[in-house]
């Protein structure tokens, strides 16, 4: 019996040291298996999430370093006419310096643009050359007026003048066409960010369900060869001893795939903050800065279905720029520009600062009053008239006054979208008709005309049918 005893203890001695080993080798090759997947999946996921990141960004900084400086060249070019003018008037000192200095700058920035260059477009970089040349061109004219002026007081060289805002034309000219330009290629480049985007996805598609393949067939083995006998050896502990409690074997979440999540977040909130900017970016008039015709659209659509489901009450308000084109062909075309930009800025300052104004077409402007009534749109239409009647347009070296003729209609119970267009369309007519320089309101689409074709608002523009 002694030797027997001492032949199972050195036969459990020698299964001990045979067994625990292979069991412990099992059991590193096992995680090793589930982590080493799962943290691969986290640098791979990683690498692709910043690849992408950095597709979106390359496209919205695109837009960014070709779109904005061109808008601002604009701009600059723009204000930089308002010292001349000045200076065509007052001749003073302090107003040449002033354009020079603003000249110089944006020559300046244009010389910057070309040196750094577009090494893919050179359209991009003969557009740009084109705009420094005709803007050179502006700034030796300018120089040439002021010698003129000040040599003989008072006298100026209206052939100067011409070649002058023709060059400052020809250079803002230039400017659109390469802004056109450059949108174009900004879509371009967005596209193909998008396109990176999906199959990014679902690249990382496959590294998931793949890392779940190799992860649950772990999972299987380590059942199979681990956990089964542990199991196998804890019934019978307990068979053997209801005191002994084994608790089971149970698998955690891995922090890469949390790490992975916020990631996603984290980036969709970008590219959703880019793709609002550039939403914002056409939702705006380039001549006016006041929202354009397909943004009021919108936003009139959604009005007016506030409307219906709220009951609440909004007037519609057309106004029309009486003579603009006589303006034009009087005085040129850029005159003819720089006084709508002087009345856009007229119609903000007539307005409350919750009515939403909009540029529609050339020579019309449109205006939404939401909550008011027929006493306060009385009131901000005869505003709107006295304001712009009583300005003295001073543009360039000429003097002129400029009217405006108001159509307004309120949204009825029983009226929709399409009746309040056609009552403010309406309406603009009756007061072009009756001699401009007034206001007309129209207050149902009962009192209109049987044989009444819209002029102006059209239902189409509305997609109404």
């Amino acid at each position: 019996m002694l030797n027997q005893s001492k032949n199972l203890s050195a036969g459990g001695t020698d299964n001990k040291k045979t067994t625990s080993p292979l069991l412990k080798s099992y059991l590193k090759i096992n995680i090793a298996a589930i982590i080493l997947p799962l943290l691969f999946l986290g640098l791979v996921g990683f690498f692709f999430f910043q690849k992408l990141s950095h597709a979106f960004d390359y496209a919205i900084d695109d837009i960014v370093s070709d779109i904005v400086p061109i808008i601002e060249l604009k701009d600059k070019i723009q204000l930089s006419i308002i010292p001349f003018n000045q200076y065509l008037d007052s001749f003073e000192a302090d107003d040449k310096e002033k354009f020079l200095q603003s000249s110089n700058e944006i020559k300046q920035s244009l010389i910057d643009t070309i040196s750094l260059g577009h090494k893919d477009d050179s359209l991009a970089n003969d557009l740009y050359r084109s705009a420094y040349l005709s803007w050179r061109n502006v700034h030796r004219i300018a120089i040439i007026i002021f010698n003129d002026t000040n040599s003989v007081k008072h006298l100026i060289p209206h052939y100067s003048l011409y070649d002058f805002y023709q060059s400052v034309i020809e250079t803002t000219l230039i400017l659109d066409q390469l802004h056109l330009k450059m949108q174009d290629r900004s879509k371009i480049n967005f596209h193909k960010a998008k396109e990176v985007k999906s199959e990014l996805f679902l690249l990382i598609i496959y590294i998931v369900l793949f890392v779940y393949i190799i992860t649950l067939s772990s999972i299987l083995y380590l059942n199979r060869s681990i956990l089964k006998p542990v199991t196998i050896l804890e019934k019978w502990a307990e068979n053997r001893s209801g005191s002994i409690k084994v608790k089971p074997l149970t698998l955690q979440s891995y922090k890469e795939f949390e790490f992975i999540a916020a990631t996603y977040n984290k980036l969709s909130q970008i590219i959703k903050d880019k793709e609002t900017f550039l939403e914002q970016l056409t939702q705006k008039d380039n001549l006016t800065k006041l929202y354009n015709k397909r943004y009021f659209i919108k936003r009139l659509v959604d009005e007016h279905h506030r409307h219906q489901r709220y009951n609440t009450h909004y007037c519609l308000m057309l106004i029309d720029v009486d003579h603009i084109g006589a303006v034009s062909r009087n005085y040129g075309d850029a005159v003819g520009e720089l006084t709508l930009i002087q009345i856009a800025r007229l119609l903000e300052e007539a307005i409350r600062p919750t009515d939403f104004l909009a540029h529609y077409e050339s020579d019309r402007f449109i205006i939404i009053l939401p909550e008011v009534e027929i006493h306060g749109a009385n009131m901000t239409a005869e505003r709107i008239i006295n304001s712009i009647s009583e300005t003295v347009f001073n543009i360039n070296e000429f003097k002129f006054g400029i009217t405006v003729s108001v159509g307004f209609s309120f949204a009825q119970e029983d009226l929709n979208l399409s009746g309040v267009l056609q009552c403010v369309d309406y309406s603009l007519q009756q007061a072009k008709l009756s001699g401009r320089n007034q206001f007309q309101y129209c207050e149902s689409d009962n009192n209109l005309p049987f044989k009444f074709k819209s002029k102006y608002l059209k239902d189409s523009d509305f997609n109404i049918s």
